[in-house]
C-alpha cells in the first residue's frame, strides 16, 4: 500500500492517559520502519522498558521527557530523541497533553521478541 490514508486509520488507546494511531507499519505493507503518534495526557509515565532497535521520538506538541539508561531528558516542540537500541528508558510529560511521533527501524516493536517490559504492563498496540 504505497499511500496510507493515516486519517481512517483507528485510534486506539494504548494505555490509560495513552491514545495512538499507527502511521505507518507491518499492518500497512511496511517491512522496515513503523510510525506511531500518540496524545499523552499531562502527568503521564510509561514504564521502563527496552526495544531491541533504536526509537526515535519526535515532540510535534507539549513537553516530554525520556529517561535513558538513568539520565533525564527533556524535549519540547520540534526537538528529537534518539534512544539507542536495547537502552532502559521510561518516558512521560509535564503539565500539558503531548503530542509525539514514535519511528522505529522494525515493522512491529512492540512483538516479544522486540521489547521487553521491566516494570508495568506493555501497551494495547492493536
Amino acid at each position: 500500500m504505497p499511500v496510507v490514508d493515516t486519517a481512517t486509520m483507528p485510534e486506539i488507546t494504548m494505555r490509560a492517559g495513552v491514545t495512538g494511531r499507527w502511521l505507518c507499519g507491518q499492518q500497512h505493507g511496511a517491512s522496515n520502519v513503523a510510525v506511531l503518534r500518540n496524545w499523552i495526557e499531562p502527568g503521564l509515565a510509561v514504564p521502563r522498558h527496552t526495544h531491541d532497535r533504536e526509537e526515535i521520538v519526535l515532540v510535534e506538541q507539549g513537553r516530554f521527557w525520556a529517561e535513558i539508561d538513568g539520565v533525564r531528558h527533556e524535549a519540547g516542540p520540534g526537538d528529537t530523541v534518539i534512544i539507542p537500541a536495547r537502552a532502559v528508558h521510561a518516558w512521560g510529560t509535564f503539565d500539558v497533553k503531548a503530542q509525539v511521533l514514535f519511528v522505529w527501524p522494525m515493522a512491529d516493536p512492540f512483538a516479544p521478541d522486540k521489547s521487553r517490559y521491566l516494570d508495568g504492563e506493555p501497551p494495547r498496540v492493536a
